[in-house]
C-alpha cells in the first residue's frame, strides 16, 4: 500500500483592496514562518 503525502495547499484569492492584499501577504508570510518552525522542530521531537 502506498501513502501519498501532500505537501502543498493551493488557494486562489483576490483581495478587494490594497489593504486586504497587504494583510493577506502578512498572514501568508507568518503562516509560512510558523510551518517552517514546526517542520524544523519535528525531527528533534521524534
Amino acid at each position: 500500500m502506498s501513502v501519498v503525502v501532500r505537501r502543498t495547499n493551493t488557494f486562489a484569492v483576490r483581495p478587494f483592496s490594497t489593504q486586504d492584499e497587504q494583510l493577506l501577504r502578512e498572514l501568508l508570510d507568518t503562516s509560512a514562518s510558523l510551518w517552517n518552525e514546526l517542520t524544523y522542530e519535528r525531527p528533534k521531537i521524534a
